[in-house]
């Protein structure tokens, strides 16, 4: 973390957003722990950082969900930051999902956080899998502390191809409250992610879309594969540090020129 940290602020971040995903990286609950939020918290504010959302994601329908939502609106709120991102869940456990955000929503009123479910790049069935489906259910929730976080990338992916982000968050504009900016593209049968605007997504078009000021943050797994396009698996060996580089200034400098053209 204090490399990643320290490579943020090197090529010019203004925020980090620290990740925490089940199957990608190794944490348990006490990852949560208001003494982690103190050491992280120094960590980034050591380098002019600070932490504007958390992304630790849940299935929000699974028994105890709600109690694991709770601390982690803890950890978030104690970093600072203003969104905490999880998934959703299954369609078919609305109701489930509906308990659980409930549950939680006078903490993240105290804490005067978002919760801004992620829209997902792989599966089927989800609550949350376009904006369209998701602006019906957070509707019905009626919260303005529950919201969308719009992933780019999964929406491409998610759509097989069949959706841009653009057209996918003209279906409820007001229900996106945070964005990831991840670029994929096709190789043969594969999906290869990469620096933004290497890929297939179209940017161009999203950034002409959404407001400006709408919170972002640049997400880059290059280290996940998506060969024959299958759910993303992690690579066992590290990418070189010059490589990341590489591709997180081009990233940054990508979304520079998109804005200085908006």
């Amino acid at each position: 973390m204090a490399e990643a940290v320290e490579e943020i602020a090197r090529a010019g971040g203004r925020h980090v957003e620290p990740a925490f995903i089940k199957g990608y990286v190794d944490f348990d609950e006490d990852a949560f722990s208001a003494a982690a939020a103190r050491r992280l918290h120094r960590l980034v504010a050591g380098r002019g950082l600070s932490v504007h959302a958390v992304s630790a994601h849940l299935d929000l329908s699974r028994p105890g969900a709600a109690e694991d939502l709770i601390r982690r609106i803890g950890f978030a709120a104690d970093l600072g930051a203003a969104f905490l991102i999880t998934n959703s869940g299954p369609a078919g456990e609305r109701d489930a999902i509906r308990a659980t955000i409930e549950a939680a929503l006078p903490r993240l009123d105290a804490a005067g956080l978002t919760l801004a479910l992620e829209n997902p790049g792989h599966g089927s069935g989800n609550l949350t899998g376009t904006v369209a489906a998701a602006a019906a259910f957070l509707r019905a929730v009626g919260s303005p502390r529950v919201r969308l976080n719009h992933d780019t990338g999964n929406v491409f992916t998610y759509s097989g191809e069949r959706c841009q982000p653009a057209e996918d968050y003209a279906a409820a504009p007001d229900i996106v409250a945070h964005a990831h900016l991840k670029d994929v593209r096709s190789a043969g049968g594969d999906w290869v992610f990469c620096a933004l605007g290497a890929g297939d997504v179209a940017f161009s078009d999203y950034w002409k879309a959404v407001p400006a000021g709408l919170p972002v943050s640049i997400e880059l797994p290059l280290r996940l594969d998506r060969p024959g396009r299958a759910d993303p698996r992690r690579r066992p060996e590290p990418l070189s540090i010059e490589a990341i580089r590489h591709d997180l200034s081009a990233s940054i400098g990508y979304i520079e020129r998109l804005e200085a053209a908006r």
